[in-house]
């Protein structure tokens, strides 16, 4: 680019430095940033979940000896961390959901509250029904 006496300008573009923490400054960012890392934990726990199935397809003593390995102290922290992560995912998913889907008849539009609470009515619903059921089978795998 020339200027009005004739000589080049050879400025370099400006590129502002941002630190890789910038999203903690600002608590929206903050909360989207851990709902997004709650996937590795997901992620963990499909792989102990895959893993738990293999031993089971390896016989009795397999599973019995995963069974106990689960029941250690680490293995139960591991586990609470995933639920709380799950539930943090959920929970801020859940709240979302009526933004992206609005419901509508004719005029009337579902309010978010019932939206978000019929979504936790279902889970807790299908829940207590995956637990019924375990409880009704005795705890048992069948055969």
């Amino acid at each position: 680019m020339a200027s009005e006496t004739g000589k080049l300008n050879h400025r370099k573009p400006y590129h502002p430095k941002q630190s890789r923490w910038w999203w903690t400054g600002n608590s929206f960012f903050l909360r989207y940033m851990l709902r997004e890392a709650t996937s590795i934990f997901v992620m963990l726990f499909s792989l102990e979940l895959i893993y738990s199935l293999l031993q089971l397809s390896q016989g009795p003593d397999n599973w019995n000896q995963w069974l106990a390995t689960l029941a250690q102290p680490l293995f139960i922290v591991f586990n609470l961390i995933v639920l709380a992560a799950a539930i943090y995912h959920a929970a801020t998913w859940f709240k979302l959901a009526p933004k992206i889907m609005v419901l509508r008849l004719g005029d009337w539009k579902l309010p978010e509250k019932i939206m978000v609470s019929g979504q936790w009515l279902g889970m807790i619903v299908f829940t207590a029904a995956l637990i019924s059921l375990f409880i009704m089978t005795g705890g048992h795998y069948a055969n």
